[in-house]
């Protein structure tokens, strides 16, 4: 898998030489490790991302949190990678099975994630507050041709969206009925910038000079919205929590980099979630309650849409050290098969004086992982 690198690598350069959330609720270190349930488990660490309500729903010893983190995932679930490489290889050596390769990849979809995170949050008694940032680059390829018939005709068709996100967490809880109530607000600013790209599957790996031009790119500008959580205790061990992102929807009308009348959709979306804590035992489980369209403007991504259900577990041994799986599945209609498969996920997070987590995520031909350290106390 030699273009593996390659393709990726043309991805992020071409979008970040210049935060999209690819899928709608974007995650970090420790809840990809636990399948991205993350609306009722998160920490005072990961609350400015899951669920700002979970800010002033911690144990009284997290007081405070620093985190800094990165990854990447490659959905290649149509093994586009492969054939790419096969059909180069039966190219260059003059194979004319090569077009028979060419026409099998016509409308495959591979579509490569980057982020890069940082938050800093405390948490009181009844109050919590926190400061974010992200930055999220989502990029999709395709194969289309002007020529079945013409090896040479066939291109990898590449759209990026980078949206760089900062974000303000407030949150507040109180009893109700007998039971803690928490209710998180979280503004945001958004900067957008879209990017379009061609290049033919004869020599995709070249060419990078041509791909960062900044004619190909296009800065759709910014926008202001805000995310609302809940979270509210069940038993002393459980409870449920509730995010609603983008309260106040955007769309984005522009031509791209090509002249071609786009559209770029920011919607509310809405997950919902249930957690067991104890601690020695986290266990989470959450579900998309709306399906959400690829943050794209081709109507080749569309198969890229989104609805999940996460289940997982976080084993904490002695808060030195904390053990995660978990998987997710996507339910949404009219996806492949392929993408029907769960996805299964794994985490270790340890403490050295400071944080370090890791964890990674993998389905058939799709994998990815994600970096993070900082501090809670």
């Amino acid at each position: 898998m030699k273009h593996y690198k390659r393709i990726l690598s043309l991805s992020a350069l071409a979008l970040f030489s210049g935060h999209v959330d690819a899928a709608v609720f974007t995650v970090e270190a420790r809840s990809l490790g636990m399948g991205n349930a993350q609306v009722a488990t998160a920490d005072i660490a990961t609350a400015a991302f899951a669920n700002p309500a979970m800010l002033s729903f911690q144990p009284s010893r997290e007081d405070f949190s620093l985190l800094i983190g990165v990854g990447a995932f490659l959905n290649d679930n149509d093994g586009l990678i492969d054939k790419i490489d096969d059909f180069q290889d039966a190219y260059n050596s003059g194979d004319p099975g090569a077009l028979t390769i060419a026409q099998s990849m016509l409308g495959d979809v591979i579509a490569p994630e980057l982020t890069a995170l940082a938050s800093t949050g405390f948490s009181g008694d009844r109050w919590g507050f926190a400061v974010s940032a992200r930055a999220d680059a989502i990029a999709a390829g395709t194969t289309t041709t002007t020529n079945i018939n013409d090896p040479t005709q066939y291109n990898l068709v590449l759209e990026g969206v980078l949206t760089t996100e900062i974000g303000a967490s407030v949150a507040t809880s109180f009893q109700l009925f007998g039971q803690k109530l928490a209710i998180g607000v979280k503004p945001k600013y958004v900067k957008v910038d879209n990017s379009f790209l061609i290049e033919p599957i004869t020599t995709v790996d070249t060419g990078i000079g041509d791909l960062l031009d900044e004619q190909n790119k296009i800065d759709l500008g910014d926008f202001t919205t805000f995310d609302v959580g809940l979270a509210m205790s069940l038993t002393k061990h459980t409870q449920i929590g509730l995010v609603a992102t983008n309260l106040v929807s955007h769309t984005i009308n522009f031509n791209n980099s090509f002249g071609v009348p786009s559209t770029l959709k920011f919607d509310t979306q809405a997950r919902l979630g249930l957690a067991y804590r104890s601690d020695f035992l986290t266990i989470g489980a959450d579900i998309d309650l709306l399906e959400s369209d690829a943050l794209l403007t081709s109507p080749n991504f569309q198969a890229l849409k989104s609805q999940q259900v996460a289940v997982g577990a976080e084993f904490n041994a002695f808060d030195f050290m904390q053990i995660r799986v978990g998987a997710q599945k996507n339910i949404a209609d009219g996806i492949s098969e392929a993408a029907q498969d769960p996805m299964y996920t794994a985490g270790l997070g340890f403490w050295f004086g400071f944080n370090l987590d890791l964890a990674i995520i993998a389905q058939s031909d799709s994998m990815g992982g994600f970096l993070q350290t900082g501090f809670r106390f």
